[in-house]
């Protein structure tokens, strides 16, 4: 019988994320190995991670997103399991070995776990119940390499929101179980994976990313008229929004005209092309 540092790999995305990756790692035996991505061209980011014991840096070159960067750690791994998690979400041995002994006897596609703000610990008062959903978070997964491979993972089309969600929905359509495991939780401090300093910037691109994948998804697995009918709403209420706060937040006239820029590029077919540095 194979042990668990033989089938599985860890998988981490990180960007500008300096002030927090070590102290996530720190909770993680070095026996596992695992990959980080740093969605940049960073080499002091990777000649520092890389002193960790079975740990590899892939540089990206620049900031590709979440999915593309997972693709790009992913490729990389022949290893039958890879559980990803966030930066910024709070990982043990303990919550990665009792994921690992739920796959034994199920047939899935990924795993995860519930979300919350408090401490990171299994309910042991109760038995691991899975709960077959349609979708999870992507801040925690514990995906099937093989059957993911088979979709090949991520589109790349999305760079920010909603491409666990595709995932999920085509591996689905496949036959693939998307399971939730109900009685472990894990902290995840949802936004803090890159350095406070970009946090204004970071929530810019966040609200035109979310508006500009939101129409994408949408008409991808639901049809153009779908698609026009849940975003348009939203559209005409950021572009109004937009001229109110020019004159009265400066912050919040940005949010706003970002959010309407991102629905407006994806409603020309435009790709999500728009980064902050």
């Amino acid at each position: 019988m194979k042990s668990i540092f033989e089938e599985v790999e860890l998988l981490t995305i990180t960007y500008k994320s300096e002030h927090i990756i070590n102290q996530c790692l720190s909770n993680i035996s070095e026996d596992f190995k695992i990959t980080v991505v740093e969605n940049s061209n960073n080499q002091d980011f990777k000649k520092k991670i890389e002193r960790r014991k079975n740990t590899k840096c892939i540089l990206s070159g620049k900031n590709l997103g979440f999915g593309s960067a997972f693709n790009l750690g992913a490729k990389s791994i022949e290893k039958k399991y890879i559980f990803h998690f966030n930066p910024d979400a709070v990982i043990n041995d303990e919550i990665i070995y009792k994921m690992y002994e739920l796959t034994e006897n199920i047939e899935f596609g990924i795993i995860s776990v519930v979300e919350t703000d408090q401490s990171t610990e299994i309910d042991k008062k109760k038995n691991i119940n899975l709960r077959e959903v349609d979708s999870v978070k992507g801040f925690v997964m514990f995906i099937n390499n093989f059957e993911c491979r088979d979709t090949n993972y991520f589109d790349e089309n999305f760079f920010l929101y909603l491409e666990e969600v595709d995932l999920c929905k085509r591996l689905k359509k496949r036959g693939n179980k998307i399971y939730l495991a109900e009685n472990i939780f894990v902290k995840h401090v949802g936004g803090k994976s890159h350095h406070p300093d970009q946090q204004e910037k970071m929530e810019i691109q966040r609200n035109w990313h979310y508006l500009w994948s939101l129409f994408y998804y949408s008409k991808k697995h639901k049809g153009l008229i779908y698609a026009y009918k849940i975003t348009l709403r939203k559209f005409f209420s950021a572009f109004f929004k937009m001229i109110i706060y020019y004159f009265l937040n400066q912050k919040k006239y940005k949010i706003y005209k970002h959010r309407f820029l991102g629905l407006l590029n994806s409603y020309i077919g435009k790709s999500s092309f728009f980064r902050v540095e």
